[in-house]
């Protein structure tokens, strides 16, 4: 049995689509996850089952316990491209991670020995430096998947595309417009409030722009509207949700210039790039909390 745990995002669904292609698109089990999520999603998928087998991981950075459950299967091989160390030698855990790559798909490709377009369209997707059309498509697709389902449903939506996009018939994509279209004229709404509602702030010379919102919104968007205007040091979203009753806040944090948005992702606990990076707090995070810790941290 092979199970792959990747992220829900296109550099996600790529590298899967790169693993199928290694394996001939053989029936694996398949869940899409996040970074704060590896560790309940590994447990979750461990229960009631005698025969683990092979886990792949993509796109996902670790910490210890995500990296502890991991090693109830029988052998673990972790690949990524965000900034993390594994503080863990375990000989059937091999974790192969190159911060230097522009996508985790690139990492996987390397290793798989794969060479397919589909890697350069994961390089532009991750660095938010699309350039061509499908790319572009791709990536609205999975936005579109995320806006429209949740659950057990996106999963097989994501593992359906990730199948299609292994064969490289790109032709099969044109049976989400439809869907497409709609995202599109909520991304024309979304946008409107982005302008309105982002907030911005200097400390110590940085420029800070924060969007709060109660919904799901895609970041590279809130980084590409606020980019009309002038170059924003530190973009911080703040995403206040519900989970089991209690709040959490999704944070995100992206950069026009140099300043080092991992440093703050850190200090609440996440990971990701100096420019691209996030983290997940189990209160509610405010504005001015956010602003004392980067006079705290700059």
């Amino acid at each position: 049995m092979i199970t792959v745990m990747t992220h829900m995002d296109a550099d996600g669904v790529i590298s899967l689509s790169l693993f199928l292609k290694k394996i001939g698109g053989a029936r694996i089990r398949v869940y899409f996850t996040s970074p704060v999520q590896l560790r309940d999603t590994i447990c979750h998928s461990v229960i009631q089952r005698r025969d683990l087998g092979e886990l792949y991981i993509f796109d996902l950075a670790g910490e210890h316990r995500a990296i502890f459950a991991a090693a109830m299967y029988d052998s673990v091989t972790w690949i990524d491209h965000h900034q993390w160390i594994s503080e863990i030698e375990l000989p059937h855990v091999k974790i192969i991670i190159d911060p230097k790559a522009k996508s985790a798909a690139e990492v996987a490709g390397r290793y798989f020995k794969i060479d397919s377009k589909l890697i350069d369209i994961a390089n532009q997707i991750d660095t938010n430096n699309v350039r061509e059309d499908m790319a572009e498509k791709i990536r609205m697709i999975i936005g579109a998947l995320r806006w429209k389902y949740y659950g057990k449903e996106l999963n097989i939506k994501l593992e359906k595309l990730a199948r299609e996009l292994m064969m490289e018939d790109f032709s099969l994509l044109e049976d989400y417009n439809e869907m497409i279209e709609g995202y599109e004229n909520w991304l024309i709404q979304l946008k409107e409030k982005i302008r309105k509602e982002t907030k911005f702030f200097n400390v110590k010379g940085i420029k800070i722009a924060i969007f709060e919102t109660i919904e799901p919104v895609p970041v590279y968007v809130v980084s590409n509207v606020l980019s009309e205007s002038e170059k924003v040091d530190l973009i911080v979203v703040l995403i206040h949700k519900i989970s089991r009753g209690k709040p959490v806040t999704k944070m995100e944090f992206r950069t026009h210039t140099d300043v080092d948005v991992l440093k703050i992702a850190k200090f609440y606990g996440g990971g990701g790039h100096k420019k691209a990076s996030g983290a997940s707090v189990g209160d509610i995070v405010t504005i001015p909390e956010v602003l004392n810790a980067v006079d705290l941290l700059y």
